[in-house]
């Protein structure tokens, strides 16, 4: 079947497009049978399937890396030698291949991920922000060679959406070609054009029409994926279906965090932070907001300051960059409360009409977004828990504890819904069974670390659980 399937997908792929069979979660045998047609370029996402299958198959196959990848796995997949890593969406990972490539004594390949769908959950740069950062490339990180660049579409039917995310990716790329010298240890990437790494199994021939040299193909070729289990290893159970064994059936009480959570405001206060830090000559990024969500926001502007200047910011200063995100946040949203996230609504109301108790526990003090809370629900929550409420936010269990104290059931019978790793990190601290559902930009081996007891991708599924008996 992979072999038929290989003939199809190549009769439709022109001979200077690249082929990269995406093999995460296949086994080992399918791989191989790839090979055997021919194929020699082959994408993992996960560093520990990729050190599984490496040993099991020929040497000459080049290996890709293809999904998010932490810093704290970078010397592990170094140590693999990737031919290409595809996934690079920051500069401090960019950062973190150049030194552990410079301790290894190598030079790596790696593709600029550029953001262009409109999901906040897709990762990549800003194309505002790749000037810059190849600037300190090619000043800075002598063992990284930068290839080209790799864009993700938004997931839809429009193909007019799909093309506009594949067109601007295409417009960078030229914009590229004349600077081939990306990095100034390149030997070979002046005789070739950038590479454009962009189009999966449903929009790969639309990739290659906007200009794609590269394209990722997996269920197309393999058929669906093994989603049980990681492909060659011993580990069987997915990160997003980790479970502990002691969990309430149906809680008497939920602890809810806000942003992410009941709102989708977190994509508004990432571009918010932004702006305030920038403005006041602090380095900030979308993924660092996602990071820091829940700790309140006068410790976040303190370490900034402190990492970038080596001094502590004065009480007047961190007032001034907090009122303005606040003002830059309130603009974005017109003043309206954001978006709930999809299917909350929907978990409330069942929750309350169990009989359980909803609480909101959140590092935010903004009373006018309380009050339309309370307002857009009336009678479904018990208490809130705010920045007011206590002197250490998250990630201290602080929180968490207090609205436990005031709820009056047994840690048993309680349990939290995250969407932020310092939040999970709160909710397992006051030894509460915590749910982290997945609504930002991180990956789920980031909340996973910090030991939530459950990781789901969404509230639908979430409310299919509880009704489930979790």
């Amino acid at each position: 079947m992979v072999r038929e399937q290989i003939k199809k997908v190549r009769a439709s792929i022109p001979a200077h497009v690249t082929l990269v069979c995406v093999s995460k979660f296949q086994p080992v045998e399918a791989i191989r049978e790839a090979y055997d047609a021919g194929e020699r370029h082959f994408g993992e996402s996960r560093v520990q399937e990729l050190k599984a299958k490496i040993p099991q198959l020929p040497a000459d196959i080049h290996w890709h890396f293809i999904g998010h990848l932490q810093t704290n796995k970078v010397r592990d997949l170094l140590k693999l030698r990737p031919y290409l890593i595809h996934s690079v969406d920051s500069l401090r990972l960019l950062e973190a291949i150049n030194t552990e490539a410079a301790k290894q004594g190598i030079t790596q390949d790696v593709l600029l991920e550029i953001h262009t769908a409109k999901e906040t959950t897709k990762t990549g740069l800003l194309p505002s922000e790749i000037g810059l950062i190849l600037d300190h490339c090619r000043d800075h990180l002598a063992t990284i060679r930068v290839r080209g660049c790799m864009t993700m579409a938004t997931n839809t039917d429009d193909e007019t959406e799909i093309r506009r995310c594949f067109n601007q990716a295409a417009s960078f790329a030229r914009a590229l070609t004349g600077a081939a010298d990306l990095t100034s240890n390149s030997e070979t990437i002046a005789q070739a054009k950038p590479v454009l790494s962009m189009g999966m199994s449903d929009d790969y021939r639309i990739a290659i029409e906007c200009g794609a040299t590269m394209v990722r193909i997996g269920s197309t070729i393999f058929g669906e994926r093994n989603l049980s289990g990681e492909a060659g290893l011993t580990e069987k159970r997915s990160v997003s279906e980790t479970v502990c064994q002691a969990k309430p059936r149906l809680p008497k009480a939920v602890f809810f965090d806000q942003d992410g959570v009941l709102f989708d405001s977190m994509p508004f206060h990432a571009q918010a932070w932004a702006y305030a830090m920038s403005h006041y000559g602090l380095p900030f990024t979308k993924e660092q907001t996602y990071r820091n969500e829940g700790r309140t926001g006068s410790s976040v502007i303190h370490e900034v300051h402190l990492k970038e200047y080596g001094t502590e910011p004065s009480q007047e200063l961190i007032e001034e960059i907090y009122r303005l995100k606040s003002d830059t946040f309130n603009r974005l949203t017109g003043g309206q409360l954001p978006p709930f996230i999809p299917d909350i609504q929907a978990l409330l109301r069942y929750l309350h009409e169990q009989g359980t108790q909803c609480w909101v526990v959140t590092g935010s003090g903004q009373h006018s977004i309380l009050d339309k809370l309370e307002a857009t629900f009336p009678g479904i929550f018990s208490g809130f828990i705010t920045a007011y409420d206590v002197t250490h936010g998250k990630p201290d269990p602080e929180p968490y504890l207090k609205a436990w104290e005031r709820c009056g059931f047994a840690k048993k019978e309680c349990m939290v819904v995250e969407n932020a790793p310092l939040g999970v990190r709160a909710g397992k601290a006051a030894g509460l069974f915590t749910v982290a559902v997945n609504t930002g930009i991180l990956p789920d081996e980031v909340l996973a670390e910090e030991q939530a007891d459950l990781v789901l991708p969404n509230m639908k599924t979430l409310l299919t659980r509880l009704q489930q008996g979790l």
